[in-house]
């Protein structure tokens, strides 16, 4: 009874706190809550969206943004990039920091790159890459999926 007990309170603490950034503990966030808006196009850049075979151990994700005039832009640090994969896993990233990519995919006018560091993926599964404004309440937004 009371490791049955304890396992209810662990798991009411994990779905309790998964908050934050709206994200939920698989992702789908709170039904409340709006999506979080960065205020511009966002997508995944690095691996490229619906890329197959990249390396578990990538250690860096990277998206790109559509200009620099957006909350997004004015509030990097405090937005950060989180990876659901199939078997509900999560793997959250660090805060957003820019970065530069010259040779990065080009999908808007004005593009602005920023990464966020993401450790322990595994080969054979495929990751949704979801945005999420930390501390806010807002849901996480798909930015791409890639697969391992």
């Amino acid at each position: 009874m009371r490791k049955t007990l304890g396992i209810a309170s662990l798991l009411f603490w994990l779905v309790a706190c998964s908050g934050g950034s709206g994200g939920g503990l698989f992702g789908g966030g709170n039904p409340t809550f709006p999506p979080c808006d960065p205020g511009t196009q966002v997508q995944l850049a690095n691996p490229l969206p619906g890329q197959t075979g990249v390396n578990p151990a990538i250690g860096q994700i990277e998206i790109v943004a559509n200009g620099n005039t957006d909350t997004l832009y004015t509030t990097y640090q405090q937005w950060s990039l989180t990876l659901y994969d199939g078997s509900g896993n999560v793997y959250p990233g660090n805060g957003l920091n820019l970065v530069s990519d010259p040779g990065g995919p080009h999908p808007y006018a004005s593009d602005f790159y920023y990464a966020s560091s993401v450790s322990g993926l595994i080969s054979g599964r495929t990751y949704t890459v979801r945005l999420g404004w930390v501390g806010q309440n807002c849901n996480e937004v798909a930015v791409g999926s890639f697969s391992t």
